[in-house]
């Protein structure tokens, strides 16, 4: 069996931002077309299935007033340079959003952004996984699963952490 490694460093995640827009994101049941993108059974975290994917570290930008996230340039070329209804899949609820490609900084509308964050009680520390289901550069509506890792790091395993960093991955068995 193989080690799970989680590498974990808080220094250099990754700073985001975006602007303000209409608020698409009050999550809703989702319908029979997403279940096969959630995990079946009470899984909390599962394996990324190989498509495209970015995560971030949450930082007080992305919770603040103005809800900042932008989308990584090595995912963003890949989604279509206008804006686009995007849904967001996580823990078994849907949050209908707007991706922003038609912006310099390509992001998630901020209000319907802010909308998930507040639903699913981020905070600083937590990382959310985004990895893209559907859509590519030609694309009029994209789907992402999102898994939430939230910052609990486990307290017998902090005496053993040197850096917990990605040249220092954690393993655990």
């Amino acid at each position: 069996m193989n080690p799970l490694q989680i590498p974990f460093d808080l220094q250099s995640a990754a700073k985001t931002g975006g602007r303000n827009g209409k608020d698409h994101s009050h999550p809703r049941q989702p319908s029979d077309e997403f279940s096969m993108l959630e995990p079946q059974g009470d899984a909390e975290f599962w394996p990324l299935s190989g498509k495209p994917f970015f995560y971030v570290v949450i930082s007080r930008a992305h919770l603040a007033k103005r809800f900042q996230l932008l989308i990584p340039h090595k995912l963003s070329e890949k989604l279509p340079a206008a804006r686009v209804p995007t849904t967001i899949i996580c823990h078994g609820k849907t949050w209908d959003l707007d991706y922003m490609g038609d912006q310099v900084t390509k992001r998630f509308q901020n209000q319907s952004w802010g909308g998930f964050a507040t639903d699913n009680k981020l905070g600083t520390g937590d990382a959310c996984v985004f990895e893209l289901m559907e859509g590519g550069s030609s694309s009029s509506r994209i789907k992402f699963r999102v898994q939430i890792l939230r910052n609990k790091f486990p307290a017998e395993l902090m005496e053993n952490a040197e850096g917990y960093n990605m040249n220092n991955p954690i393993n655990i068995d």
